[in-house]
């Protein structure tokens, strides 16, 4: 098991309290972003809108879709966000990034974000 569950729920609570969340874009977002109309760079300053939890598959997932973006929803994993100083829970959520992050990795799931590309067959 990665999560704690009741740890995480207790969490996700005090998160949305605590909503909007401010955050950065790590390389891992920025990454998956090339996919949207409007991309998001790393270090662009977003805000978390809004949490679900996933399972111990995919952990806590926040909305951090852009201004300007509302027919797509960008929504990733609390792993992939910096989260900024200053907010209450700053430290908390850190925590719960540094041990599922160690736990993933312990399994051997890395904890990151990873792509398969497959070349296309040419024409001869």
């Amino acid at each position: 098991m990665i999560d704690d569950y009741a740890k995480t729920q207790a969490l996700i609570e005090r998160m949305k309290v605590g909503l909007p969340i401010p955050i950065r874009a790590t390389a891992d977002l920025a990454r998956a972003s090339k996919q949207f109309p409007t991309k998001i760079v790393v270090g662009q300053e977003l805000a978390i809108k809004s949490v679900l939890y996933m399972g111990d598959e995919g952990g806590i997932m926040c909305d951090v879709t852009p201004p300007g973006m509302s027919t797509t929803p960008v929504i990733c994993s609390l792993t992939h966000l910096e989260v900024l100083p200053g907010h209450p829970l700053t430290d908390d959520l850190r925590a719960y990034q540094a041990a599922r992050t160690r736990k993933l990795a312990r399994q051997g799931s890395g904890g990151t974000m990873s792509y398969t590309i497959k070349p296309k067959k040419g024409r001869r």
